[in-house]
Order: C-alpha cells, then sequence, then structure tokens
C-alpha cells in the first residue's frame, strides 16, 4: 500500500519568531526548561480545602461544611469578635505496607478556613452538628442585627 503525504511548506511548521543574535540561546533555555521542568519541581501533593456554603436567615447565618472523612474531634470551631475560624486535619491512612503510588489525589494534612462574619453573633447560642461528612453551624444573630418587619402607615 501506498502513503501519499502532503508536503508543506517550512513557514507552516515553524512558527514565527524573530531571531536575533541571543535568539538561539533563548531557544535552548525554553527547551532545557521544557524538558527538565519536571525533574527540578517537586511533586505536588493535594491541599484539602473544604467546601463552605455559607447564607443568612432571618435570625441566623448559617455554615455548611464539606469535611468527608473526617470525625467531630478532628475539627476545631473558634469565634473571636465577627471572625469565624475552622481548622481541621485530614490524616493520612496509617498502613504497615509500602505503597508505591502511581496517582495520589486524596489529600491530607492540616487545613484552616477563617471567614469575616458580615453581622454581629450570639457567640453563646451557636450550635455546631456533624453528619454525613458535613459540618453544620447555626450562628444566631444578636437580637439588633435581627431583620425587622416595619409597617408603613397610610399618612393623613
Amino acid at each position: 500500500m501506498l502513503v501519499k503525504r502532503e508536503v508543506r511548506p517550512t513557514a507552516e511548521i515553524t512558527p514565527f519568531r524573530t531571531w536575533g543574535p541571543l535568539s538561539l540561546f533563548d531557544e535552548m533555555d525554553r527547551l532545557m526548561n521544557e524538558a527538565f521542568s519536571d525533574l527540578v519541581r517537586p511533586a505536588r501533593v493535594a491541599t484539602f480545602v473544604a467546601p463552605v456554603d455559607l447564607y443568612e436567615t432571618d435570625d441566623a447565618l448559617e455554615l455548611e461544611m464539606m469535611v468527608p472523612g473526617l470525625n467531630p474531634e478532628d475539627l476545631e470551631i473558634s469565634l473571636e469578635g465577627n471572625k469565624l475560624t475552622v481548622r481541621g486535619a485530614v490524616k493520612p491512612v496509617a498502613d504497615e505496607k509500602v505503597r508505591r503510588y502511581y496517582l495520589q489525589e486524596i489529600p491530607h494534612g492540616s487545613f484552616v478556613r477563617s471567614f469575616t462574619l458580615p453581622v454581629e453573633i450570639d457567640a453563646d447560642k451557636v450550635r455546631a452538628e456533624f453528619k454525613n461528612g458535613i459540618l453544620h453551624l447555626h450562628l444566631p444573630k444578636v437580637e439588633t442585627a435581627r431583620a425587622k418587619r416595619i409597617p408603613v402607615e397610610l399618612a393623613q
């Protein structure tokens, strides 16, 4: 079987570059960086970032944070003024066997998420619940920060 190859002019293959006295060195530098950058660069390990929903109701702020694989004792929650902080640690699997990873995407390590809350919170009434890998924080507003309905009267 005979395969016919299409011959293209060189101008279509080579991208447009301006050539000067140092351009050969620049090109060699670019090629070396492309070829060996993975050897020099340390392998990236995934870091854990807990996704959060923070929303407001008339009486409170509600925070839901996904922390799969954690237990309540792995979490620390603090409220200082209007700054809410959630800390936790995702521990690697403790295994006696030596592991040779082909792919490692499950993140582990400690994480910290801090939020500046838009309203003042009654710290004594904050509740934290944990179910199915989701942390739920109920953050009641102080009485002065709650939404109040103001009736509109007909002027005389």
